[in-house]
């Protein structure tokens, strides 16, 4: 794998010891709570960009980025803004 962002979904992360993977269209990848971002704990599914580097022929995740902290917010906003839009555009019709 080169040096650059790969991006994948945490799917299992165990607390108590503080690493898990990261599942991606090339497979699984390995990662320390240590390359996360300190703010919060990885959570099942949350999307995550990060870099991977070889170690004694096994995979390992650096840099982990947060692509979306919040996607059901993100989700929830979108959508009422397309409803907006919606509900605007219906009303400009009446108003003519």
């Amino acid at each position: 794998m080169k040096q650059e962002f790969y991006q994948g979904k945490i799917k299992q992360y165990n607390p108590d010891k503080g690493f898990g993977f990261i599942g991606t269209s090339e497979g699984d990848v390995f990662f320390h709570i240590s390359e996360y971002p300190a703010d919060t704990e990885p959570k099942r599914n949350e999307k995550v960009k990060f870099i991977v580097v070889e170690n004694d022929g096994k995979y390992k995740a650096t840099k982990i980025e947060r692509l979306d902290p919040n996607p059901a917010k993100t989700k929830k906003t979108k959508i009422a803004e397309h409803n907006n839009s919606i509900t605007s555009a219906l009303l400009s019709n009446f108003r003519r």
